[in-house]
């Protein structure tokens, strides 16, 4: 009996055995992947609540807060839609809606919804903002000469924050690989 050479065996086989793990779990997907291709766990409440929970481990804090607002969009759309009606039942439409799909899917559909609306919003005040350009007072009217300029202060806080709410919707949605359409010229300033 030749206890170095048992040693080695043994050894070798540890080695195999290691090596021959390794090789079913990358053959079984256990490398890191996309995060973004990871499926949505939302069969219930407490499910996506825990699902939730669990994502910051694989899902950048941006990707994160993408995810939110896209969940928010979807239950906008959903109620806009008049799919569902009381915050139980559009919870619930919203769930089917997004369980075992992929966070890819949920951010492109969601955020899809935000850039839609939020561009709709934005096309809205540029345009009363050009009609209201148009707006004269009589002369000595102060006080509606000064109705028109905090009019117009207002509209303009207003319009940049729907132009920033479609470029986080366009960055958003860009993140996840989506051709997104070039962004419309900017209205001229008031």
């Amino acid at each position: 009996m030749n206890p170095p050479l048992d040693r080695d065996a043994g050894h070798v086989r540890a080695c195999n055995r290691l090596i021959l793990a390794l090789l079913a779990c990358a053959a079984a997907g256990c490398k890191p992947g996309d995060p973004l291709d990871e499926r949505v766990v939302a069969g219930n409440p407490l499910a996506l609540a825990m699902w939730r929970a669990d994502a910051p481990r694989h899902l950048t804090p941006r990707q994160l807060a993408d995810f939110d607002r896209a969940m928010q969009e979807i239950r906008f759309h959903i109620m806009a839609a008049g799919a569902a009606t009381g915050s139980e039942a559009v919870e619930d439409a919203t769930l089917q809606m997004v369980d075992r799909q992929s966070v890819r899917h949920v951010l492109q559909q969601g955020l899809g919804w935000e850039l839609d609306r939020s561009e709709a919003e934005r096309s809205t005040l540029a345009a009363g903002m050009a009609t209201n350009a148009q707006m004269r007072t009589r002369p000595g009217d102060t006080e509606s000469a000064d109705y028109l300029t905090d009019l117009r202060e207002r509209q303009v806080v207003r319009l940049k924050a729907a132009t920033d709410e479609v470029n986080r919707a366009r960055e958003g949605l860009a993140a996840t690989g989506m051709p997104v359409p070039p962004a419309p010229s900017p209205a001229p300033s008031q």
